[in-house]
């Protein structure tokens, strides 16, 4: 089709504004289901095999979720090992990282949203709590990176240790969590959740997040 045919069909539809306004809202909406849905069908088996092992982030865990969205740590760091012979066999003496199973669906069913980042600037953390399971390690590497790796180009976060979680806020969003989507959580969590926030530095919520990650499926037969 010529230039002036395309310019003459798009003058055309543009000048009927009660057609154009249909079409262009039947797009939005079929675009927004699209976004929209896949979260609230993570749940369904038609969708992802469910793995028994894999249970929802604590209070303290997933305030180091929000934290990890908040200071922009998926804008370097993935959270998935894709179904690659290269991803899986990938061994980095350093980190102990090789051999790693690829991952599942499953694992990702209570992450909403997904936070498997595109960019490797550092390491991929979907294995970490294998990788470095030492909560005394990750503190050290937050405040300074370069303390434990040399290399390292990643800003330090000692102020996250200064900071408080703010507990209601987090129990606010576990009951949301719980409501809308579905996410199993039960009176004892939310007492755990209340305990273990009183007193806890966001620093203390991201290193629990961090340990929490692949932590699930770590020792499961083909996972």
């Amino acid at each position: 089709m010529s230039e002036s045919k395309i310019t003459k069909s798009h003058t055309s539809l543009e000048n009927k504004s009660a057609l154009f306004a249909i079409l262009t809202t039947v797009a939005l909406l079929v675009g927004g289901l699209v976004e929209v849905l896949p979260p609230f069908l993570m749940s369904s088996d038609l969708f992802v095999k469910p793995i028994a092992s894999v249970k929802p982030y604590s209070g303290l865990e997933l305030a180091g979720r929000d934290l990890y969205i908040k200071e922009g740590c998926l804008n370097c760091h993935t959270q998935m090992i894709r179904p690659f012979k290269w991803e899986t066999d990938r061994f980095d003496p350093t980190r102990a990282y090789g051999d790693a199973p690829y991952s599942k669906g499953g694992e990702y069913v209570y992450d909403r949203p997904f936070l498997w980042g595109s960019k490797r600037t550092g390491p991929d953390l979907w294995h970490e709590s294998q990788i470095q399971p030492s909560a005394a390690w990750h503190k050290t590497h937050l405040i300074n990176p370069r303390e434990v790796s040399e290399n390292s180009v990643m800003p330090g976060y000692p102020w996250l240790f200064e900071n408080k979680v703010d507990a209601d806020t987090v129990i606010g969003k576990m009951e949301t969590l719980k409501n809308v989507f579905d996410v199993p959580y039960s009176d004892e969590d939310f007492a755990k959740a209340k305990e273990e926030l009183a007193d806890a530095t966001e620093g203390d919520a991201m290193i629990a997040y961090l340990l929490k990650l692949g932590r699930d499926t770590a020792n499961i037969e083909g996972q």
